[in-house]
């Protein structure tokens, strides 16, 4: 895959200009649509399909806080291993206990206001965290020391939030 800042000639960067880029998507998927390559045989619009699937992937990068931060950090040669690195800050790892108890009491007493409370809650965390990530990744170039625990935040707090949105619909199902 091509690098996505590249496919969609954005600046480098963490924070992303989304109107940009959604007008970029669009231009590139009616640029690459397989019908404008009927003509031109099998192997064009397998081509065409390939270069729509590396730019689907790019776009979904891109659009994504914590996909773009990991680019990023990889990108600088930041060793990162997204199943197997943990955050070593160790009052971050009790927050995460205390988070995670919160939520399994609220879902275990079928409580959908403290649900809603934690949810408020998760959100302005989340917000809090991607902060620190662009601050962090101010200079994509080279990242702050603490860059890579600050992306590990974020992703603590996506996972957390859709494990939240799962709990919620469960529980509206009865």
């Amino acid at each position: 895959m091509n690098d996505p800042f590249e496919q969609f000639d954005l600046p480098v960067a963490f924070e992303v200009d989304r109107q940009q880029l959604d007008e970029r998507f669009r231009r590139l998927q009616a640029e690459l649509h397989p019908d404008r390559f009927v003509r031109q045989g099998d192997q064009a619009r397998r081509m065409a399909a390939a270069v729509a699937a590396d730019v689907n992937e790019a776009y979904a990068i891109l659009g994504d806080d914590y996909r773009r931060a990991l680019h990023l950090l990889e990108r600088t040669g930041v060793a990162f291993d997204p199943e197997r690195d943990t955050s070593q800050n160790i009052e971050f790892i009790e927050a995460q206990i205390e988070w995670r108890e919160r939520m399994e009491e609220a879902a275990a007493a079928r409580d959908g206001a403290a649900l809603e409370a934690a949810g408020e809650e998760l959100e302005q965390a989340r917000a809090e965290a991607r902060a620190k990530v662009a601050d962090a990744l101010k200079d994509p170039a080279a990242p702050a020391p603490e860059a890579k625990d600050r992306v590990l935040e974020l992703r603590f707090f996506d996972r957390l939030l859709d494990e939240l949105k799962r709990t919620r619909q469960n529980l509206a199902r009865g």
